[in-house]
């Protein structure tokens, strides 16, 4: 029985992923002593931006949505792993306008993982022709999707950010804001108008990392 798999006491809410996941990528960036901001943009709370903005300069933005990994009924074992993009309303159709944000989806239950949270996730961008019910492995359900083959691991990712092929390019404090300001009226448009607002649990996590010259 794949111990990632196995739930301890309850599974993650989505919220729990996010912390462990959030934490996880702040410790890799510190060690690598790079300078980044991340903050969340929620319907619950007002927005707030990063205080250093010369990190606007020569920076990479990324956005990152996770979401809770839930396990289908049956055996356990990874083609019944699974993720909803169902909830909320809207937020499909705000990242695959982006190119910049991605998902951010965990492969685990067990709670035991939460230090080591980074390590298993898969950041993947959505083709326009998906289900809004993906899966880990399932070549026989009824939306079947292999993510892994598609996406990226956390040391990919990174890699791809830093590259340049993830990720807006911000030369400037006005292009960052006007970009940052077209996520956030996106955000309100495509998710926010389309719930109402106390039934969003959700957050929208955007990354500002500077790049090394």
């Amino acid at each position: 029985m794949p111990h990632h798999l196995v739930t301890k006491l309850s599974p993650p809410i989505e919220r729990e992923y996010e912390a462990w996941i959030i934490q996880g990528i702040e410790g890799y960036l510190s060690s690598l002593k790079v300078k980044y901001e991340v903050w969340a943009i929620s319907p619950q709370d007002e927005t707030a931006w990063p205080a250093d903005q010369s990190l606007f300069v020569n920076s990479k933005l990324i956005g990152i949505q996770m979401k809770q990994a839930k396990m289908a009924s049956g055996a356990i074992a990874t083609d019944r792993l699974k993720w909803s993009l169902h909830h909320p309303s809207g937020q499909f159709e705000l990242i695959q306008k982006h190119k910049e944000i991605f998902y951010c989806l965990p492969t685990f239950i067990n709670r035991d993982l939460r230090n080591n949270a980074l390590e298993h996730c898969i950041f993947w961008k959505p083709r326009s022709d998906i289900d809004y019910n993906i899966w880990f492995d399932n070549s026989s359900a009824r939306t079947p999707y292999k993510c892994e083959k598609s996406s990226m691991r956390w040391g990919a990712f990174y890699e791809s950010i830093i590259s340049c092929e993830s990720g807006i390019y911000l030369e400037t404090i006005e292009q960052a804001s006007q970009h940052i300001e077209r996520i956030r009226s996106d955000y309100n448009e495509y998710v926010i108008s389309r719930e109402q607002v106390a039934n969003i649990e959700t957050h929208l996590y955007l990354f500002v990392i500077k790049m090394q010259s």
